[in-house]
């Protein structure tokens, strides 16, 4: 009976004083000033990096990191049936960065891919890969973001 009651209470003494806070919660854990001076290639791919890099960056942060974005977007086809109609695809999102502050420069790139089969419905497909392609440029963002945190 005894034990009922003092495990869960000192379970919930030790978990409210951890002090847990997610990391990059709007700039506010994170010492990075950066500024996005370009972005070309894909226009949705960019607008969701740009959006997500603004969500996390400190415009009080002295040191500017400036960026040029170019991205691609691929649809490859993996497999066809017997008909010759595709049955398997691959989506693939390449961007290249280039990094410039004060003291160097740097250039590298993230790739993201993704496989899936064909669906039945075609505006189902059509939502599922804008999804797919919202996800990939998130992923994108959050290693370019790991990224600069090595750097700095």
């Amino acid at each position: 009976m005894l034990k009922k009651i003092l495990l869960p209470l000192l379970f919930l003494i030790i978990v409210n004083n951890c002090d847990y806070s997610p990391v990059y919660l709007k700039g506010e854990n994170t010492k990075l000033n950066i500024n996005i001076i370009e972005a070309k290639g894909d226009a949705e791919i960019n607008k969701v990096i740009e959006n997500e890099i603004s969500e996390i960056a400190n415009n009080d942060y002295s040191k500017v990191i400036n960026i040029k974005i170019n991205t691609n977007y691929v649809r490859t086809i993996l497999a066809r049936n017997s008909k010759g109609t595709p049955t398997d695809f691959e989506l693939k999102a390449t961007s290249r960065f280039e990094l410039t502050n004060l003291d160097k420069a740097q250039n590298f790139t993230i790739e993201e891919k993704f496989n899936y089969k064909k669906m039945s419905n075609s505006y189902e497909q059509s939502n599922y890969e804008k999804n797919i392609k919202k996800n990939l440029a998130s992923s994108i963002t959050r290693k370019l973001i790991l990224r600069l945190n090595i750097i700095e």
